[in-house]
């Protein structure tokens, strides 16, 4: 733990900081304990300890990389499995008896960035559709666009921190620890478990409704403060009620109908028979030894990386970005929301451009550092909470001169009638990268060589006018216009 400090510290900050992963240290503990108490069934031996092996040397290879790159979600994961992979060593196929503790572990270690911002920005969405669907059929009259919802007089924004995903996590959790104590057939247990996301899902848009009316009956005072805290905390409450309930109807699916809420589950009480201690120990020595000098080999191989202060180049800011370029009159603005906070941006440049009569947005978001996890948002998680349906995504190639062509995603969204192109890339230490999955696999490489993570992406994007053809081209002219020009914002 104390070669791994760092990558521990940040998980505490994460956890202490955001309401999902708040129950954190409470399931460390519970975890712990579980794993105690089953001590008395784990028997002196250790079948199947090579698999144990294996999972150890992934896992250090998995701290060593995420060492190198101080990228700590990889060093999370990577000492959790070791100690998983160490356990199996020791225990062999009894690691079964230990392996729902193990998950709840898994459960509360932050997801990566990239994947959280793609799951909430989903999540965003499906709450605010079914918040919509349930209020108009509490009687209210209301306008959807996106994750704002009208009512009229007031305008309700289902933001990040009501997507649900903070009650998603922590109903999780309860749902697998009730899953495990749960007296019934594995496939009730796992029902039992997996129902907790569609509740989380579905209750939490039923807050959203509650708000809506809450907000036209009283005033946008119902949305905000004390009320919203009691809101969500009464409607977690009722999640848990409702899994109670589940295992009561699952009860009478199992025709045990007699069997009261408190004789189903079983509460690991602490009497067993204590094995004997003058036992004949079964245990492979080999594959312990090999495993223990493993983990001893990851963490004191960490000592030998130097952690450099990071490479952060200089650069001009976007604040110096001609708003005159070949007849192009541009106009900035900035976000609305703190979206760039969010984003956890250094820089960033939003202009709409004119010309003609065509009018086309450029979006460039900088960040200099990636390492703790603030990587560049993708237009795949933000655009749909704006209302616009993806309706076809391909990678495109724009050449840029006679030397140069890069790969883009090309997307074509529609809201209505109104149809708009979007072209982003990720504009990545030199390289032109067109998917989130290459620029993920480039930020480790760079990371470990290079020992920079800064990066940027850029974004243009043009309505449909005439026809798709000829807004494919007015973009393609543009960005070999404006192309050059970003290089000076965004380091290479």
């Amino acid at each position: 733990m104390i070669v791994f400090r760092d990558a521990l510290f940040e998980q505490l900050y994460r956890v202490t900081n955001e309401e999902r992963y708040s129950h954190a240290p409470l399931v460390f503990f519970m975890a712990l304990y579980l794993i105690w108490i089953k001590r008395f069934e784990i028997k002196n031996h250790n079948d199947g300890p090579w698999i144990g092996v294996a999972i150890t040397i992934f896992a250090g290879f998995a701290l060593v990389v995420g060492e190198l790159s101080a990228i700590w979600t990889i060093v999370q994961y990577g000492m959790l499995l070791m100690c998983f992979g160490l356990a199996w060593t020791m225990i062999g196929k009894q690691i079964k008896k230990i392996l729902i503790p193990f998950m709840h572990l898994f459960l509360v270690i932050p997801l990566p960035y990239m994947l959280d911002v793609m799951l909430s920005g989903k999540m965003q969405l499906i709450s605010s559709d079914l918040g919509v669907a349930i209020s108009r059929l509490l009687g209210l009259t209301v306008f959807q666009d996106g994750n704002i919802i009208d009512l009229g007089i007031y305008k309700l924004q289902v933001v990040e921190a009501c997507s649900g995903l903070n009650y998603m996590y922590p109903l999780m959790t309860i749902g697998l620890m009730m899953g495990y104590m749960y007296k019934a057939p594995f496939y009730a247990r796992a029902i039992l478990f997996l129902s907790s996301v569609p509740i989380s899902i579905l209750m939490n848009s039923a807050r959203i409704a509650v708000v809506a009316v809450l907000v036209n009956h009283s005033g946008i005072e119902a949305a905000e403060g004390f009320m919203h805290y009691f809101e969500g905390w009464v409607i977690f409450l009722i999640c848990i009620g409702l899994l109670l309930l589940e295992a009561k109807l699952l009860n009478v699916a199992l025709k045990i109908n007699d069997r009261t809420l408190a004789a189903s589950f079983d509460y690991l009480e602490t009497q067993h028979q204590v094995l004997d201690s003058g036992a004949k120990s079964d245990v492979q020595r080999l594959p312990v030894i090999i495993g223990v000098s493993i983990v001893l080999l990851a963490s004191f191989s960490t000592f030998t990386i130097k952690h450099r202060a990071e490479v952060i180049p200089e650069r001009a800011y976007f604040s110096e970005f001609p708003l005159d370029i070949n007849g192009w009159k541009g106009r900035t603005y900035q976000f609305e929301n703190g979206e760039n906070e969010i984003l956890q941006l250094k820089d960033y440049l939003l202009i709409n451009f004119n010309k003609a009569n065509t009018n086309i947005n450029l979006y460039a978001g900088y960040v200099e550092s990636q390492r703790s996890g603030s990587v560049p948002h993708s237009p795949k998680a933000c655009i749909p909470g704006g209302g616009w349906e993806i309706t076809n995504t391909k990678i495109h190639e724009v050449a840029i001169d006679n030397q140069k062509t890069i790969k883009v995603t090309r997307m074509m969204i529609a809201k209505g009638e109104s149809k708009q192109i979007v072209y982003y890339w990720f504009h990545q230490r030199g390289r032109d990268l067109s998917n989130e999955f290459s620029m993920k696999f480039a930020l480790l490489y760079d990371a470990i060589k290079m020992n920079r993570t800064d990066g940027a992406i850029v974004r243009y994007t043009v309505p449909v006018y005439k026809s798709e053809v000829e807004s494919d081209r007015a973009l393609e002219d543009f960005i070999r216009i404006t192309y050059p020009l970003l290089l000076k914002y965004i380091p290479d």
